[in-house]
């Protein structure tokens, strides 16, 4: 089923200032619109339902994405992919890379990629025919893979000037106009990869900003300890407790709120990572739990599946790289 929506409508699905970013080749015959498709053709990622421009541009935001997936389709692609929350893990020829929320993963050539999304409920898409690709794009090899962090310049830009797209506040009311939006997205990722270190001009930072930096340092030295408390922290740092608060007030987030994200964060990363075998108990008690029954409820609110389901989702991923090796084709050099 497929209908089209209304820019407002395509805007309120999206996560405050977070970018969308699937496309095959379409020649427009006008201007691009935004548009939800739902079912089968929510791709990629079997989708519950997507938004995407008509005719399609190369951006896409899938919602509800199956947990793993490959690449089936008959035309190779250049696919930038980046999950909204959560941890999406590509593996392809041999080689394992993850990213986590808001970060990307560049996959020169889908054909043979597995996929493996864990707590991801959405995932922004940019796919671009291997057949259009110019300049460093097309240099790179078919199983060249690459994490872009999520504060590297040009990926902010390229995820604000997609999100611009799909909700409608950048028109692209011509073919002409709706051909130069898809040589920008393109131009943008080939500035990405000539640049991967590039780093924003920072202004100078505040003495506030300096503080709570430190001070989030000092969580992260502590995170495993149980011990790990406001008071700690606070005599560590030479600060009060009270001005502590303040801060973490400021950044909108609270001094216990931050702890308990990081350590739930590390459990996940330690509990998707093939090379920890412990058990879920062990892992939770060495990044800083001390009650198993808090870490699994809690585990469960932020990520909305249990450890243990975490844990057999990369096992679920290993099994699913196992068929697709054998079947899907392997990429054309």
């Amino acid at each position: 089923m497929t209908k089209r929506t209304d820019p407002a409508g395509a805007a309120a699905l999206m996560a405050h200032g977070d970018a969308p970013m699937s496309a095959d080749r379409a020649e427009p015959a006008g201007g691009a619109l935004p548009q939800t498709i739902a079912g089968p053709d929510a791709l990629p990622f079997r989708g519950r339902t997507a938004i995407r421009l008509d005719p399609d541009l190369g951006i896409a935001s899938v919602f509800g994405p199956s947990r793993t997936w490959c690449d089936e389709g008959a035309v190779e692609r250049l696919l930038l992919v980046r999950p909204a929350v959560g941890r999406l893990q590509v593996t392809q020829g041999g080689r394992t890379l993850a990213c986590c929320s808001r970060d990307a993963l560049l996959v020169a050539a889908s054909r043979g990629a597995v996929f493996a999304a864990t707590a991801v409920d959405r995932i922004d898409v940019l796919a671009i025919e291997r057949t259009r690709l110019a300049g460093p794009l097309a240099a790179l090899e078919s199983g060249f893979l690459r994490r872009i962090g999520r504060d590297h310049p040009g990926l902010q830009t390229l995820t604000a000037y997609a999100a611009g797209l799909l909700r409608g506040l950048i028109p692209a009311a011509t073919a002409a106009l709706a051909e130069l939006a898809r040589a920008h997205l393109a131009e943008l990722l080939a500035f990405i990869v000539r640049e991967p270190d590039l780093q924003a001009n920072a202004p100078i930072p505040s003495r506030r900003d300096l503080r709570i930096q430190a001070l989030k340092a000092e969580v992260e030295q502590r995170l495993g300890s149980p011990d790990l408390s406001l008071d700690t922290v606070a005599q560590a740092q030479r600060i009060s407790s009270r001005q502590i608060q303040a801060l973490f007030q400021a950044e909108g987030e609270t001094f216990s709120g931050f702890v308990l994200a990081r350590r739930l964060d590390r459990a996940m990363q330690r509990l998707t990572d093939g090379d920890d075998a412990r058990p879920v108990g062990a892992i939770a008690f060495d990044v800083g739990f001390g009650d198993l029954s808090y870490f699994n409820r809690t585990f469960r609110r932020r990520f909305g599946l249990t450890p243990s389901q975490a844990r057999r989702s990369l096992r679920r991923a290993d099994r699913f790289q196992t068929v697709a090796a054998n079947r899907v084709p392997a990429a054309d050099g």
